[in-house]
Parts: structure tokens; sequence; C-alpha cells
């Protein structure tokens, strides 16, 4: 039982919010974190083509020092930053209530955290820290993890939405009734933008369905 709820978080001061705000075409998904010392150290995935903006604006971001980027690959580069913010993402009190976190993804100009909570008094405590702190908390989706949990997709909004406009638009018909530059002047975004966004979208989507198709004893 429990609950599957989407929230949207933001603040001037949640770690890397700043560089969101500054770098609206790139997607970052928070990793994992470890402290060492009275260092909070965090990884993030970045996926986007303008990493030269993106490392400028980690720079200069006040809410983390000391960007570094630990790889790269065709799509994507992992960066280690230090937190020097005091709010968190996701603080460890609501861990001890028993929330799940199953992603943590940039989305319009916050953090969109997937979790899983056991109860509403969870869901309640969670906003509750967040509001306390100044932290905008809005819940975009919920649900009943028991009726929905064979086929749950962690779309963020922007995917939602450009999947939704690439299919009644015609982009994955056969011939191709409307193109990524079509999409994009409809959401006055760039062409490597929508490019980003489908690809992430449709990628979340096959992990997911393939994910959600094995079997228990492993002869899916």
């Amino acid at each position: 039982m429990g609950f599957i709820a989407a929230v949207h978080l933001v603040h001037d001061e949640l770690p890397l919010v700043p560089t969101i705000a500054r770098c609206a075409d790139a997607t970052l998904r928070y990793e994992y974190g470890a402290t060492t010392g009275k260092r909070r150290l965090r990884f993030v995935s970045a996926f986007g083509d303008e990493r030269a903006a993106l490392e400028n604006a980690m720079t200069a971001d006040p809410t983390v020092s000391n960007p570094t980027r630990v790889a790269a690959f065709e799509n994507r580069a992992i960066y280690r930053v230090a937190v020097d913010s005091d709010l968190e993402i996701v603080p460890d009190r609501c861990i001890e209530d028993g929330l799940f976190v199953f992603t943590v993804t940039s989305d319009d100009g916050g953090w969109l955290a997937r979790v899983h909570l056991p109860d509403r008094d969870a869901l309640s405590a969670f906003r509750t820290h967040c509001r306390d702190r100044g932290i905008s908390f809005r819940v975009t989706q919920l649900y009943d993890s028991s009726a929905t949990d064979d086929r749950t997709y962690s779309l963020t909004e922007r995917q939602h939405e450009i999947l939704t406009m690439a299919y009644y638009a015609g982009y994955f018909e056969v011939p191709r009734q409307a193109t990524q530059d079509d999409l994009a002047d409809r959401l006055g975004i760039s062409d490597s933008a929508v490019s980003q966004r489908i690809r992430r979208a449709v990628s979340e989507l096959i992990a997911t369905t393939l994910e959600n198709d094995r079997t228990p004893d492993g002869d899916g």
C-alpha cells in the first residue's frame, strides 16, 4: 500500500536551482549524495548539448561549489558538487518517515521529486517541512501505489507535454507529419531541446516498460 507522488519543489536556495533557472534547456537528474566530514557531496547527471554554459552556471551558483565533471558520454555528463545551501531537496527527516525517492529531476525552474510514501501523514510531513522553510511545494501527481505500480511512469511535465504534442502533431507517423522544427516553433524552444526531451521521455517509457515486464523468477 501507500502512495506515489510527483512533487514540484522550488526555492532559490535549493541546491542547483539557480543553475536550473539559467539553463532551461538542460535537464539535471539527482543521482546520490554522501557526507565526508562537513562536506555534503552530491552527484548529478546533466543532459544537454551546452555543457560550457551549464558548467559556467554551476560555477556561479551560490548553492554549490567545486563543480567537477567526473564522466562524460554522448548525451550525458556526470558532475560532483559540494552543497553550500542549508536546504535539501529531500530532507533526511522525511526519509525517516518512510519516504522513498524514485527520481529527482529538474523541471520548470525547480526540482520534480517522484517518491513513494507509506501514508498521507508522510506526505503531510514532507509538505510541512518544505513550507516551514519557504520551499514551494506542489503535488502534480498522486496515485494509490497498489493500483498503479504496474504501470507508473516518471515523465516530467515538460516530457509529457512534448510527447503529447508530438503524437497529435503526427511526429511519430510514417511518413512524419511534423518535424522537430515544427514542435520547437510551437513551444518556443530550440530544436535541440525538443530532441533531448523526446529522447529522454521515450527512454523513460521504454526503461519502465521493460522493468515492469520482468517476472519475479526472471523468466520474462
